[in-house]
């Protein structure tokens, strides 16, 4: 028997009029996905910042992850994909690549002066941004909603061009 999301019942999947686009979790998800990342993208771009970007200095300088590695799989991109925005970071000033000590081949990203405060007032609207929707919950239904986000991603590794 299947359970429609959202529904307490179970789904008539011979009926077509029992399907409704608007109830299905995935439409749901990609909706608030699409709504955040639009209007997000909009409030970084007032700071010449895209959002990939601003996993890239959130990473290093909130999460401590300063191995380009690291950094992609933490943001969830391709290898290729991190470089050719490391790249453009660097270019802008907000990063350096520096080899590590004991090991000549390996890379540590840290963020310049310019990085850093571009992170501080990033970081004033990414924080202002997730308040105006986990506002509209009350604490504990927001903790639920998220802990609920986690247990819907546990065992996906996968990897995409556009966080």
């Amino acid at each position: 028997m299947k359970y429609s999301c959202f529904m307490t019942g179970p789904e008539n999947t011979s009926d077509p009029a029992s399907y409704r686009l608007h109830d299905r979790l995935g439409f749901r998800v990609s909706r608030l996905a699409a709504v955040m990342r639009a209007s997000l993208d909009a409030e970084l771009s007032q700071l010449g910042l895209t959002r990939l970007e601003w996993c890239v200095l959130a990473s290093i300088a909130l999460e401590g992850i300063t191995a380009p590695s690291g950094i992609a799989e933490n943001i969830g991109i391709t290898r290729p994909t991190a470089s050719r925005t490391f790249k453009q970071m660097r270019d802008k000033g907000w990063l350096v690549q520096n080899l590590t000590e004991g090991d000549g081949r390996a890379r540590a990203i840290t963020l310049t002066e310019a990085g850093q405060d571009l992170l501080a007032r990033a970081r004033v609207l990414v924080d202002a941004h997730q308040a105006r929707f986990l506002d509209k919950l009350d604490p504990q239904a927001a903790a639920h909603f998220l802990s609920a986000l986690d247990t819907l991603l546990e065992g996906v590794h996968d990897r995409f061009d556009d966080p």
